[in-house]
């Protein structure tokens, strides 16, 4: 029992190995998404090109959760994680789990391959155990763990969140904008993201601008705020993270909230409490300032189709404020922490 003591002590250490990993990923697909739509929402450049820049960017947005996950699962458990660790953490990203799913998955499958692998046999046939034995019956396990007790009771989680907005939608509408922020806010590309974010695309399918008003700050809020928080207050994070702030400042000015995952990977409670709150913040401004979105998307390239531009901007900059002064008041310097 001390040995798994210790490696729960070492959580942050393997949630960093699997941010270290994950961070080229999610840049390489998350700049790709943005060259293209600044090709396309910017410059007007539409075609062959701009789609293909796009399809490499959905790939990689699609693959840095499994990427993560296999290698929280290697700090874990070394190189027999990675298997069950990539395997079931692709799947978790096409259930939609988003990077939390991600983070759990990956810390079950470096736990069960490390159990796994206590297991001690003769040393004929160690590496057959190596080989084949540990990623196989490790994935299984994993997999089964993700589809019958995370991803079931996911699926109706969202089916009750999108029934309950839809029923807060006659709500005063600051508080309805807090919400639909907040949970926007939430997990940046997660469940909870994507009920507020398909409700407000619905809305806006029936000509109603306003939730997609609220939503669009909200969108960008998290990423611009860590990239703001980096830079006022450097001793709080780590170089990898103060350089990750660079491309997120660019991700979040484009609509690619995911330019915060890697903060929030690495300090998960601060950065989403932050988020979310701050978020909220984007959202009611919004309302407040009768901001309506006639585009799908965050950011600031939508502004053209934005009703009351400068409403927008007041609500993001609310928002990002809000966020980057609290993070950085509940963060300690990384000295300190260590």
């Amino acid at each position: 029992m001390s040995e798994y003591k210790d490696l729960l002590k070492k959580t942050r250490e393997h949630l960093m190995t699997g941010v270290s990993y994950m961070i080229p990923v999610i840049l390489a697909g998350a700049l790709h998404i943005a060259i293209s739509l600044i090709m396309t929402q910017t410059f007007k450049l539409e075609g062959p090109f701009a789609d293909f820049l796009m399809s490499v960017g959905g790939t990689g947005m699609t693959l840095f959760v499994a990427v993560m996950a296999a290698y929280i699962a290697y700090g874990i458990a070394d190189r027999a994680g990675i298997a069950p660790g990539l395997i079931a953490g692709y799947m978790a990203s096409q259930a939609g789990t988003g990077f939390l799913g991600g983070i759990l998955v990956g810390l079950v499958a470096g736990y069960v391959t490390y159990t796994i692998k206590k297991v001690k046999l003769s040393r004929n046939v160690q590496p057959i155990m190596a080989l084949v034995v540990y990623p196989l019956v490790a994935t299984f396990v994993t997999a089964a763990i993700l589809h019958y007790i995370i991803e079931t009771p996911l699926v109706s989680a969202m089916a009750w969140l999108t029934n309950w907005l839809t029923n807060m939608s006659g709500a005063t509408p600051i508080i309805f904008g807090a919400i639909l922020g907040a949970m926007i806010g939430f997990d940046w590309g997660g469940p909870v993201n994507k009920v507020a974010y398909t409700f407000a695309v619905g809305m806006m399918g029936e000509g109603i601008l306003e939730p997609m008003g609220m939503v669009g700050p909200a969108i960008s809020v998290a990423p611009i705020a860590m990239a703001v928080a980096s830079m006022l207050a450097p001793l709080k994070y780590t170089d990898e993270e103060r350089q990750a702030g660079k491309a997120a400042l660019v991700l979040g000015l484009v609509t690619i909230s995911e330019g915060a995952i890697p903060f929030a990977v690495a300090d998960p409670l601060r950065v989403i409490f932050s988020s979310v709150v701050g978020s909220a913040v984007a959202g009611a401004v919004a309302a407040a300032l009768k901001v309506g979105n006639a585009a799908p998307l965050g950011g600031v390239l939508i502004l053209p189709v934005v009703t009351n531009p400068l409403g927008y901007l007041i609500a993001l900059a609310a928002g990002v404020a809000v966020t980057a002064l609290l993070v950085n008041l509940l963060k300690p310097n990384k000295e300190a922490a260590e």
